[in-house]
C-alpha cells in the first residue's frame, strides 16, 4: 500500500505548535502515539525518574526554607537601622516571591517552545551561584558595603532559580512516568518539600549547638552584649546562618548529576515536534524495552530503535515553511494558545486552578508565618535596632536570648510543622490511587475551613504571646499542616501538571503557579504589618476560613482525572445481567470477592488514572 505525501491530515490548523503540520498518515513501520503510550505504561517503573525530580525539588525547598532561619541572626548581627524599611525579613521574602513569579512565567513558556530538557539544570546552577553569593555577603571593612543590598540582589537570583525549578520538575515527571504510577510518583516527589524543611531546621539546630560548644559559649551568651563573649556570640551566630544556608549547595550538585541521565520527554516529541517515532525511541531507551505490545511482529519491535524520521522534516515541507522565521512560528504558537483557552476546557481549568492556587497559598503562607510567630517567645525590640546591639522583649521568658529563640523555634518546627506535613504526604502517597483527587481536595479544604477559625478562637481566648506552651495550639497547627500536605499543598501541584494539553502544559502550569506566588506576595505584608497588634493573629486565622471555603467551591468544578478501575467494575458489575445457574455462580464469586476485599476497599475502590492524552487531548488533533 502506498502513502501519498499529498493526503491531508484529519484536521489541520494554521496555529499549530512549533513543528510543521503533519502531512501524511504514518506508514505501518512507524510507531503511533498509542504505541508510544503503551511503551511508557507497560514499562517498569524507573527509579531514576524519582531521583531526578526529588533531588531538584529538595534542593529548591531547602534553599527556600533555609531563608526563614537566618532572619533573627541577621537582625542580631547586622541591625537594619532603617534599611529595607527596617524589616529585612519581609523585604527579602517579597523580593524572592517576585523573582519566582517572573521566572515561572518565562521558564514555563520556554519549556513549551524550546523543550523541557534543554532548560533542565540551568536553574540549579543559578541556585548554586545565588547560594554562594548569599553566604559571602558582607558589610565590608568598616561598613563600606551594605549587606542587605547584597542579600536583596542574591535573594532575587535565588528566587529566579526556585521559581524555575517547580514547573520543570512537575512537567517532566508527569510526562515521563507511566500513567498508573503518575499520581503516586508526583506525590512522593513533592513530599520532599516538608522533608527539606525538616533537614534545614535540623542542620541549623545542630550547627548552633556544635559551634556554640566549640567556642565555649552557653545558651545565655548568644543574644546579649556581654563584652568579649558578646563579640564571640555574634561570630557564632554569623557562622551558623552561613553554614545552614551554604549546605544547600550539596543537594543542588547531586540534582545536577541526575539531570544528565534523563532525555527529553516523549510527549514533547509527539505533541509539539510531531515526531512520534523519536518519542517512542526515547521511551524504549529509558524503560529498556523495545515495545510494549507483545502481539506485534518482530519487525515492528525493531522499528522502535530505528532512526527517527519526523514528519515535519525539510523533505516533507515543500511549501517553504521549513525556512519560516522563529518569530513567525512562535507567533503561531501564541495564537494557538489563545484559541485553546477560548475553545477548550483548558481556559476554564486554568482560571479555576489559578484562583485555587492563589487562595490555598495565601492560607498556607499565613499558617506558616503564624506557626513561626506562635513558636517564638521573643520579639525584637524595634526601637533599639539601631543602637548597636539587638535587644529582645518577652512576656513568657524571664531571661530571653537569641540562642533560646533559635533553638525553640527549630524544635517547634521540627516536631509540629515538619512531622505533621511529612505524615500528610505519606498518607497521600498511600491513598492517592484510592480517592479521587477532586474529592480529597474538597475534603481537606473543608476540614481546614473548620480548623482555621478554631485555631483563631483559641488564640483570641488564651492570648497570643507565649502561646508556644499551649498544647492545643501546637496540635491544631500540626493537624493543619498535615491536611495541607494531604490536600491543597500537594494536589494542586499535581492537578496543574495533568489538566492541560502537552503543547501548552508548561505555560499554563506556570501561570497557575505564578498566581499562587502572587497570593504569597499579597499576604506577606499583611502579616508583617499586623504582627504584634492586639489579637491580630487570631483574627487573621479566622478570616482565612473564607479562603478555604472558596477553595472547596472551586475544587468542586475541577474535572476528574481518575475513574474506577475496569477490574473493579467487572467484579462489582450489575447482578441483573444474564440468568441461570452459571450467572448465579458468578454472583456468588463476586460476592465472596467483595467480602474478602473488606469494607475499606468497598468504600475506596482502586481507581484507574487517565492518560494525559485522555484528560487534555492535543487541541490541534481534535
Amino acid at each position: 500500500m502506498s502513502y501519498s505525501r499529498d493526503v491531508p491530515p484529519a484536521r489541520r490548523t494554521w496555529w499549530g505548535p512549533l513543528a510543521r503540520a503533519q502531512r501524511n498518515p504514518e506508514p505501518p513501520g512507524i510507531l503511533s502515539r498509542n504505541r508510544m503510550r503503551r511503551i511508557i505504561d507497560n514499562g517498569r517503573l524507573v527509579k531514576r525518574l524519582f531521583w531526578v525530580g526529588a533531588s531538584g525539588f529538595f534542593a529548591r525547598s531547602y534553599a527556600f526554607f533555609s531563608g526563614n532561619i537566618i532572619k533573627l541572626e541577621l537582625l542580631y548581627i547586622y541591625p537594619p537601622c532603617g534599611r529595607l524599611d527596617g524589616n529585612p525579613g519581609m523585604a527579602l521574602d517579597e523580593i524572592g516571591h517576585v523573582a519566582a513569579v517572573l521566572s515561572m512565567l518565562v521558564v514555563g513558556n520556554l519549556a513549551d517552545l524550546w523543550g523541557r530538557k534543554r532548560l533542565y539544570g540551568y536553574e540549579l546552577l543559578l541556585l548554586i551561584v545565588a547560594t554562594l553569593g548569599i553566604v559571602q555577603a558582607s558589610e565590608g571593612f568598616g561598613g563600606t558595603m551594605d549587606i542587605y543590598a547584597w542579600l536583596a540582589f542574591w535573594r532575587f537570583c535565588l528566587g529566579l532559580a526556585i521559581g524555575a525549578e517547580q514547573p520543570l520538575v512537575a512537567i517532566i515527571t508527569a510526562e515521563w512516568v507511566r500513567t498508573k504510577s503518575r499520581g503516586r510518583m508526583m506525590a512522593a516527589i513533592f513530599a520532599v518539600q516538608p522533608l527539606a524543611r525538616l533537614v534545614a531546621y535540623g542542620v541549623a539546630l545542630a550547627a548552633l549547638q556544635r559551634i556554640s560548644s566549640d567556642n565555649g559559649l552557653t545558651a545565655d551568651s548568644i543574644g546579649r552584649d556581654d563584652g568579649a563573649d558578646g563579640e564571640v556570640a555574634k561570630q557564632v551566630a554569623d557562622r551558623v546562618w552561613r553554614m545552614a544556608t551554604g549546605l544547600g549547595i550539596i543537594p543542588a550538585l547531586v540534582a545536577i548529576g541526575f539531570r544528565f541521565t534523563i532525555p527529553e520527554t516523549p510527549l514533547y516529541y509527539a505533541d509539539i515536534l510531531l515526531d512520534t517515532v523519536k518519542g517512542a525511541n526515547k521511551s524504549a531507551w529509558l524503560y529498556m524495552t523495545a515495545s510494549a505490545d507483545s502481539h506485534d511482529p518482530p519487525s515492528s519491535h525493531q522499528s522502535t530503535l530505528e532512526p527517527s524520521h519526523p514528519t515535519h522534516s525539510a523533505e516533507v515541507d515543500r511549501d517553504g515553511d521549513s525556512v519560516a522565521s522563529e518569530t513567525f512560528r512562535r507567533r503561531k504558537w501564541y495564537a494557538g494558545a489563545v484559541h485553546c483557552l477560548r475553545t477548550t476546557p483548558a481556559g476554564r481549568n486554568l482560571a479555576l486552578l489559578s484562583v485555587l492556587w492563589m487562595f490555598s497559598d495565601m492560607a498556607w503562607y499565613c499558617l506558616s508565618m503564624e506557626s513561626l510567630a506562635s513558636a517564638s517567645t521573643l520579639w525584637p525590640d524595634r526601637s533599639k535596632t539601631c543602637s548597636g546591639d539587638m535587644e529582645f522583649a518577652s512576656e513568657s521568658t524571664a531571661n530571653p536570648s537569641l540562642y533560646y529563640e533559635l533553638e525553640h523555634s527549630a524544635k517547634s518546627f521540627m516536631l509540629v510543622v515538619s512531622i505533621g506535613a511529612l505524615l500528610g504526604s505519606a498518607v497521600l502517597i498511600a491513598v492517592i490511587n484510592r480517592v479521587h483527587r477532586r474529592v480529597l481536595l474538597m475534603a481537606t479544604c473543608g476540614a481546614l475551613a473548620v480548623l482555621f477559625p478554631v485555631a483563631g478562637a483559641v488564640l483570641l481566648s488564651t492570648g497570643e504571646k507565649g502561646v508556644a506552651a499551649n498544647t492545643a495550639v501546637d496540635v491544631l497547627f500540626g493537624v493543619m499542616h498535615f491536611l495541607f500536605a494531604l490536600g491543597p499543598r500537594t494536589l494542586v501541584l499535581i492537578l496543574a501538571a495533568e489538566l492541560f494539553p502537552t503543547v501548552y502544559r508548561g505555560t499554563f502550569y506556570s501561570i497557575a503557579g505564578a498566581a499562587g506566588r502572587v497570593g504569597a506576595i499579597v499576604i506577606r505584608p499583611v502579616i508583617g504589618r499586623t504582627t504584634g497588634l492586639d489579637k491580630a493573629m487570631g483574627i487573621r486565622l479566622v478570616l482565612v476560613m473564607l479562603l478555604m471555603v472558596a477553595c472547596v467551591v472551586i475544587s468542586y468544578f475541577l474535572p476528574e482525572v481518575q475513574r474506577v478501575s475496569r477490574h473493579d467494575d467487572i467484579e462489582t458489575g450489575s447482578e441483573d445481567e444474564g440468568s441461570g445457574a452459571g450467572n448465579a455462580t458468578e454472583k456468588g464469586i463476586r460476592a465472596a470477592r467483595r467480602r474478602a476485599k473488606g469494607w475499606v476497599a468497598s468504600l475506596f475502590p482502586k481507581l484507574e488514572t487517565m492518560t494525559l492524552e485522555e484528560i487534555a487531548p492535543n487541541p490541534h488533533e481534535r
